[in-house]
């Protein structure tokens, strides 16, 4: 199986605890660098992409230097989701890795620092030279902006020199190129998949097709919204990938969403599926 993507969530510590983020009840953690080893040689062949995300906040990460040399050493591209609050910090570090082809920063986090968008936007501009930047909003409600939307706006209109055609162009478009490497991604806030949701059996997802997930204690899920690790294949640390892929309930699950049906009874309480 090859994978488009894989995301490897290395902490799921965060230096934020933002309102419409899924706050994971699971012990926190980073993980080591001898794990984030092992486990590039174990799904090394199944993809080539590797994301730094399920929860928390990679670039806390103490050994990110580390994590992001052996990326490079075992010839995988690196895609980072970040709430933006480190990456000046970080700026030197991410500049000087080769491996990084994505940055996604979002801008719909909660802003405490009066600075943050010259931070960001300042670090962007450097970092866009080497690495595609793409800017998120995901707290829309019907693809309308409330007023807190409508100041991240404000803020790239004035920083990018954005036009009143572009302007209107984020009006009514997803994905929307500001300039030369730099990206806005603009999206309805989501549901986080819970079993008190309500339940809905019918749906498709991409979890097992294009992506799998694998959680800072090397627990694999199906994909990047099992926040908590309810539906779990296995422990990419204890055996091998293609165990794990080959397993019985990997394979009800992959059989399942070819007709269109959610399996687990937490793929049936996520509204997410709904988007397919």
């Amino acid at each position: 199986m090859k994978l488009k993507r894989i995301y490897i969530e290395i902490t799921n510590l965060c230096n934020l605890n933002c309102s419409f983020c899924h706050n994971t009840k699971r012990v926190k953690k980073q993980m080591s660098k001898e794990n984030f080893k092992e486990i590039l040689k174990k799904i090394k062949g199944y993809t080539n992409t590797i994301y730094l995300h399920v929860k928390g906040e990679p670039l806390l990460h103490q050994d990110l230097d580390v994590l992001l040399s052996l990326a490079t050493k075992y010839g995988f591209f690196v895609n980072i989701t970040t709430n933006g609050i480190l990456l000046k910090e970080k700026l030197p570090l991410l500049k000087s890795s080769s491996c990084i082809k994505h940055i996604n920063v979002s801008l719909h986090c909660e802003q405490k620092n009066p600075n943050y968008f010259n931070d960001v936007f300042s670090s962007c501009d450097e970092l866009k030279e080497k690495i595609t930047i793409i800017y998120r909003i995901w707290t829309l409600k019907n693809q309308k902006f409330d007023e807190t939307t409508q100041k991240i706006i404000d803020n790239l209109a004035n920083h990018y020199h954005l036009d009143d055609k572009k302007l209107s162009t984020i009006t009514v478009e997803k994905n929307i190129e500001l300039v030369p490497r730099v990206f806005l991604d603009k999206e309805n806030q989501f549901t986080w998949p819970s079993l008190e949701n309500e339940v809905e059996e019918n749906g498709y997802c991409y979890g097992l097709k294009s992506h799998i997930a694998i959680l800072v204690d090397g627990t694999i899920v199906p994909c990047c919204l099992d926040g908590e690790g309810e539906i779990v294949l296995g422990n990419i640390l204890e055996e091998d990938l293609s165990t794990i892929l080959d397993g019985e309930r990997t394979r009800k699950m992959i059989e399942g969403f070819q007709n269109r049906c959610a399996i687990e009874a937490l793929c049936k309480h996520c509204s997410y599926k709904n988007r397919f």
